[in-house]
């Protein structure tokens, strides 16, 4: 949590300049994933120093319904919700053949990596032919230590993925996992989306604004095993199920998550800020 701690101080800093001048306005975007566990396991002064920090504000952006409702229990200081956005790609094929599962994102507890390789030890007897590649940093030495534990010969590590490899490793995949314990809400998620890649992910953070569980992805509770294993299980199984799940995906992206939109709801939100320092 220090990088949190770290982080809250510099910009408690950077708030304070709107006491420097009557016309200064400031706003913080707020899109940490574990803010309110950091929160939480403050103690009692550093929890009332955040919330007069946040009360001093003239803005907060977050990323989701569930992080507005979250901030909303800690300051009077008005939310907006304004979720990240992808550029969509011109050309879309998914390989609903495809055998490889891929997950983008730093490796660890928090990102349901270990649940993963308890996943692909049910999954490698059932469908032997599908590979699970982990791309990403993090604890690659504690979880290739696992893979071997369990011996694990569907599952292998990608080390981190360069930009020039990433659209080829996405285009040519079948699925999306990413099992996490606390998120904001991932551009991976959007990213893959955007490929027509479905996903299967947690309910948590903004996730379930993006992903409608059978839809165009599935859900799951974290740690939920079991859950994991059927959802899999049932989406290998079935073409249709995948192919709708790509197109619906890539239509999520372009009706809701399109960098244009993004630009707009920004461009609207200045606007609105702008409007209410000219009435001061």
């Amino acid at each position: 949590m220090m990088y949190y701690i770290e982080q809250f101080v510099r910009n408690s800093i950077i708030g304070a300049a709107r006491w420097i001048g009557r016309h200064t306005k400031v706003i913080f975007h707020m899109h940490g994933s574990q803010f309110d566990t950091f929160y939480q396991n403050s103690s009692f002064a550093n929890q009332q120093r955040i919330r007069t920090t946040l009360n001093r504000l003239d803005g907060i952006v977050v990323l989701s319904t569930e992080w507005a409702t979250f901030y909303q229990t800690l300051t009077q200081t008005p939310i907006t919700i304004i979720a990240n956005a992808v550029e969509l790609p011109k050309q879309y094929k998914y390989h609903s053949q495809s055998k490889q599962i891929i997950t983008l994102g730093r490796l660890g507890e928090r990102k349901g990596t270990y649940d993963i390789l308890k996943l692909a030890g049910v999954i490698q007897s059932r469908f032997p032919d599908i590979q699970f590649t982990l791309y990403g940093d993090g604890e690659q030495g504690k979880v290739q230590q696992e893979i071997d534990r369990l011996k694990l010969t569907n599952v292998c590590l990608g080390g981190w993925l360069a930009l020039a490899d990433r659209n080829t490793v996405i285009q040519e995949s079948l699925l999306h996992l990413l099992p996490s314990y606390q998120e904001g809400l991932p551009m991976a998620i959007l990213e893959t989306m955007a490929y027509g890649i479905p996903n299967l992910a947690t309910n948590v953070g903004g996730i379930p604004q993006v992903i409608e569980n059978h839809v165009n992805g599935d859900l799951v509770t974290p740690g939920d095993d079991a859950g994991l294993v059927q959802q899999l299980s049932d989406f290998l199984g079935s073409q249709m199920r995948r192919e709708t799940y790509s197109r619906n995906a890539r239509q999520t992206i372009n009706d809701c998550f399109s960098l244009q939109q993004y630009f707009s709801r920004w461009h609207q939100f200045y606007q609105r800020i702008m409007n209410e320092t000219e009435e001061e």
